[in-house]
């Protein structure tokens, strides 16, 4: 695209994006970008200002959207941003093909936005630009990339600062009971389901389905399939809705991989496939509809080759490995079969477009662009070189023996170990990326063990 046809391009999108605002009686635009977390964060802007700078000029914000943590502490020792380079800014632009209504609130719209350096190039931390670089590295193959994230999710009694109160002890679920599937529950929860999905329909995101799940006050979502920013784009908003409309409803939504020891942990699970430029599913098999195509068999042994070097990206907290470590639907090894929830790489072949792979290690907690990029990039190195997975994996996965299957990294200490070490990973992002990003989850570890929990005093105080 020349720069007269950039420029040509960009006045139609703030045009169309000016006239939808207009239409809608918009008066308050949210504009932000996802931090490595995938803490949505930015600032919010009357439409006449957003118009006359922000759509064309962005917005500066200081670079500690990228050197702090969830809890919006510092974190120490980073090469990218401390408090000797003083947080200069950074310069959010908005994307106007993710202009969309906040229903929930009236006369609010949102949009996300990319993140550049002073000079106007791309911040190669921004998680939006990395799986903006393993699409390019897709198309340049001749490939488009396609996913869809399914989160599990917990709705407690109380909205946020009501819990904090109680030190988000004793939190009582919106239902005592899991029955996973129940229709009873699907009727009994419709306030909020329901409303949840009308908003997401009127706000442009498709939902194929929703249902309770297996731990009390437990849900799913089930995001229909987009290109892969597309698709990271909407779950991020998908998030940010959930945890709105359940606080209107009283009621605080968490994506925390396992709130509480005893009941099932919250899923991410990603499903991927490929297509060609012009359309062509190539993971399905008209030849055989009960395998995926050579494509899809090469594209899934990448992902299940380089997932233990990648576990800090798919598992990014301490308390994800709480999920995984606990064998309750959740992926604990290097194994992949055919329709099998037992297994990290689920294969689900058909002669139809359907034909996918689900990807069942990353939890709710993950960052949804991150953990698409790595898991396009895997499936892309699996291709280029050949890759095969071996045999599938029959039975229940997580009896496998170690030499069977290779169990995932236990910790994140343990996953940030293999990340930093791993050559292909740095190929991947880049060296200084996952520099940056092991830094994060060293003192996210550091952060973690320098705190005492309700386990340790009930297990220690009395009799040591």
């Amino acid at each position: 695209m020349t720069k007269k046809d950039s420029s040509s391009f960009q006045q139609k999108q703030i045009d169309e994006a000016r006239e939808f605002i207009s239409a809608n009686g918009i008066d308050t635009i949210r504009a932000g970008a996802i931090d490595l977390d995938g803490v949505w964060r930015g600032k919010q802007f009357s439409p006449d200002y957003f118009f006359s700078s922000v759509s064309t000029n962005g917005t500066n914000i200081a670079n500690i959207l990228f050197g702090w943590d969830v809890a919006d502490a510092v974190v120490e020792g980073l090469d990218y941003t401390n408090w000797d380079t003083g947080f200069p800014d950074i310069t959010l632009i908005p994307d106007l093909s993710t202009l969309r209504l906040i229903p929930w609130e009236p006369r609010v719209a949102s949009v996300i936005c990319d993140v550049k350096n002073p000079d106007g190039s791309p911040l190669i931390l921004s998680p939006r630009e990395l799986l903006r670089n393993a699409v390019s590295r897709a198309d340049e193959m001749g490939f488009v990339p396609k996913a869809a994230c399914e989160f599990e999710f917990y709705l407690f009694d109380g909205v946020g600062p009501d819990l904090a109160t109680r030190g988000f002890r004793d939190l009582t679920p919106i239902r005592t009971s899991g029955y996973c599937y129940s229709m009873l529950h699907q009727s009994g929860s419709d306030d909020f389901l329901g409303q949840l999905r009308r908003y997401m329909k009127q706000a442009g995101v498709e939902m194929e389905g929703t249902m309770s799940e297996h731990g009390p006050g437990q849900y799913e979502i089930n995001l229909k399939y987009d290109n892969a920013i597309d698709a990271a784009d909407k779950a991020v908003f998908a998030k940010y809705a959930i945890k709105n409309i359940a606080a209107q409803h009283g009621s605080t939504a968490t994506f925390m991989a396992k709130p509480n020891a005893g009941w099932a942990g919250s899923s991410g699970h990603l499903h991927m496939s490929l297509s060609d430029k012009a359309g062509k599913p190539l993971f399905s098999n008209s030849a055989d509809p009960n395998m995926l195509s050579e494509t899809g068999m090469t594209f899934l042994a990448g992902l299940k080759e380089l997932s233990r070097e990648l576990s800090a990206l798919y598992l990014p907290n301490v308390n994800s490995y709480k999920r995984t470590n606990g064998g309750s639907w959740a992926a604990a090894n290097l194994s992949w079969g055919v329709d099998n929830r037992t297994v990290s790489f689920r294969a689900i072949p058909s002669s139809t477009p359907a034909a996918r792979v689900e990807n069942r290690i990353s939890g709710a907690d993950a960052n949804p662009y991150l953990i698409i990029a790595a898991a396009l990039h895997s499936g892309l190195h699996g291709i280029e070189n050949k890759m095969k997975p071996g045999s599938p994996f029959v039975g229940n996965a997580y009896k496998a023996s170690p030499d069977v299957a290779r169990p995932l990294a236990g910790s994140l200490e343990e996953a940030i170990n293999l990340l930093a070490n791993s050559e292909v990973a740095k190929s991947f992002f880049s060296p200084e990326f996952i520099s940056h990003y092991v830094k994060m989850k060293k003192w996210e570890v550091f952060q973690t063990n320098t705190h005492i929990t309700d386990w340790e005093l009930k297990r220690y105080l009395e009799i040591i």
